[in-house]
């Protein structure tokens, strides 16, 4: 039991409970990828128009990388904290089905939908860069982050891509899964 007094005591305790979820985490054939979208999908950055309205960047090289996997049988779901028209057209096109947009809470989204659609944790691919992501890279069989995340999340992602978010980090993760996946 630990007293939480000052924010090296958090610090302590968020290590603790890190490596907690890392003990049960392990790689196994992967059938789901599940990708977060801003910082992944995109690099981040968001444009505001006059009006309001913004735009994302999106990688086709990406969407080309996600086609070829799910040929490869592999699922593709989608999951954001960001309520996004612009994201549920660009899945749309990509059809991809399973995105979930608003989630606050994406580790218990992710645990939901094992539990609902019979896969385990294990045979998960994880793409995030930031916090909210910190706790499915911890849990999955397989955790990939951007060139460009956050500090935090590159020292705990079991693969650091080369590429940075919406310029092919998709892309480089889908042929990484490729190539493992023949293994099984």
């Amino acid at each position: 039991l630990h007293e939480i007094d000052s924010e090296q005591d958090w610090i302590i305790v968020e290590n603790l409970l890190i490596e907690r979820q890392k003990r049960g985490k392990h790689s196994e054939k992967i059938t789901h990828l599940v990708l977060d979208v801003d910082g992944v999908f995109t690099n981040g950055t968001i444009a505001y128009t006059k009006d309001g309205e913004h735009t994302k960047n999106f990688d086709m090289r990406d969407g080309m990388g996600l086609e070829i996997l799910r040929q490869f049988g592999v699922e593709v779901m989608v999951m954001t904290s960001e309520q996004s028209q612009l994201v549920a057209k660009r899945m749309e096109k990509l059809q991809i089905s399973q995105v979930f947009l608003g989630v606050k809470d994406k580790y218990t989204l992710l645990q939901s939908l094992a539990a609902s659609q019979n896969f385990s944790l294990n045979n998960v691919a994880y793409v995030g860069d930031d916090v909210n992501d910190m706790a499915n890279i911890c849990s999955v069989g397989w955790s990939f982050t951007p060139n460009n995340a956050m500090t935090e999340i590159k020292q705990l992602a079991d693969v650091v891509l080369s590429k940075n978010s919406g310029a092919g980090a998709i892309r480089e993760a889908c042929e990484f899964i490729k190539n493992y996946n023949k293994r099984f």
